[in-house]
């Protein structure tokens, strides 16, 4: 079912988390502008099929004609800030990926629900791979060895990348005129990306109904 979550049970209040996990949108628009997103035609896609679903996001794949796959994320309604975490999950995915990280690109996105979708979206780069639980017992210490170098020096360079204030990464166009932010010096000066240091998307400020708050989230300096 693409509209209702199909990946586990609760023992209790069930049908209220499955309610807070549906989420229903336009399929037929959103095929269309993933096809837009990556420069082909609604036409190609030959399947569309749910990925997997966690506890903010159901994901989709997508895959053309030519075999080319993308991934469609949305969130539930229960997740929040929904506009704030898809704009900054947008801006800091292409933020990494242009200081060389390996992160999958962004072909679109909407932060808002006002769009023919009728729910806000993400467009990822689909990366195949195999799950590292599958493998890790066949591996020997050499390739684990190899494995964990490589995980560090990825954390690494992450740890080395410095912002002027604490909060969440968004593009200049995702926030208001009256919202604090911080401008990001992105270190590429052919980039057209304005990167801006502005509200925290952290769970812990937006839980239930601290989300109605009128309260100052950051950025802070």
């Amino acid at each position: 079912d693409l509209f209702n979550y199909t990946s586990g049970r609760w023992v209790y209040n069930e049908a209220q988390r499955l309610k807070e996990r549906q989420r229903c949108f336009n399929v037929a628009e959103l095929h269309r502008l993933a096809a837009e997103a990556v420069s082909r035609k609604v036409e190609d896609i030959v399947s569309f099929e749910k990925l997997g679903e966690g506890a903010a996001n159901r994901a989709f794949a997508i895959q053309f004609r030519d075999g080319f796959k993308l991934v469609a994320r949305i969130p539930y309604l229960v997740t929040e800030p929904r506009q704030q975490i898809v704009a900054s999950e947008a801006a800091t995915m292409t933020f990494l990926r242009s200081k060389g990280l390996p992160v999958p690109a962004i072909y679109g996105y909407s932060a808002t629900a006002d769009n023919p979708t009728e729910t806000e979206y993400l467009f990822l780069e689909f990366c195949p791979g195999r799950n590292l639980a599958s493998l890790w017992v066949d591996m020997d210490e050499h390739h684990r060895s190899r494995f964990i170098r490589s995980l560090v020096d990825l954390e690494r360079r992450l740890f080395e990348i410095r912002l002027p204030a604490s909060g969440s990464l968004y593009f200049l166009r995702d926030l208001s005129a009256a919202c604090g932010k911080v401008a990001v010096d992105s270190g590429d000066a052919s980039s057209s990306a304005s990167y801006y240091v502005g509200p925290s998307t952290s769970l812990p400020l937006w839980y239930g109904r601290r989300s109605e708050l009128d309260v100052d989230r950051g950025p802070c300096e």
